[in-house]
């Protein structure tokens, strides 16, 4: 080693093929990830498993982050938002009113006539959880300690 300028070149060529390697395990292992969750994905009509994707990896500052989802909503006309339906799916809902199922308009106060006809005629019974992403993630957590290690051991060895 000729100077410190030399010693700063080499770590910083070293950061960038870590980086590159670690990117490609992660990579690696969000393609396991992502069959596992089509896997255990709930299928209706196949358009949802159709729209989980990957996204990345990409590196900000020090963070590299995949992200494997859908993009799919669902909306919710009566108030105008719309829901990922992923989310949806894999965490559940509780069971809620369908406040403009005849055409009321949003209902105020759990004490109007109107919430009352609600609990006997419009109400939607909620959505059992259906984890598929936790799952996945659980199951390729060794798969990702290993991939990154393996990055680890050829550079240092």
């Amino acid at each position: 080693m000729k100077s410190i300028d030399d010693l700063v070149k080499r770590f910083e060529k070293w950061q960038k093929d870590i980086d590159k390697e670690v990117m490609e395990a992660q990579r690696e292992t969000a393609q396991q990830i992502l069959q596992d969750v089509i896997t255990y994905a709930p299928v209706k009509t196949g358009e949802y498993i159709a729209s989980i994707d990957i996204d990345g990896p990409t590196k900000e500052d020090n963070t590299i982050s995949t992200f494997i989802g859908s993009d799919l909503t669902v909306e919710a006309k009566s108030t105008n938002k719309s829901y990922n339906l992923g989310y949806l799916l894999e965490h559940g809902t509780l069971p809620h009113a369908i406040p403009n199922a005849f055409n009321w308009g949003v209902i105020y106060g759990f004490d109007s006539e109107q919430y009352a006809r609600t609990l006997r005629y419009n109400w939607h019974p909620g959505m059992y959880a259906n984890p598929h992403y936790a799952l996945a993630l659980e199951k390729n957590r060794k798969l990702y300690k290993d991939n990154i290690k393996r990055t680890w051991r050829s550079k240092w060895h």
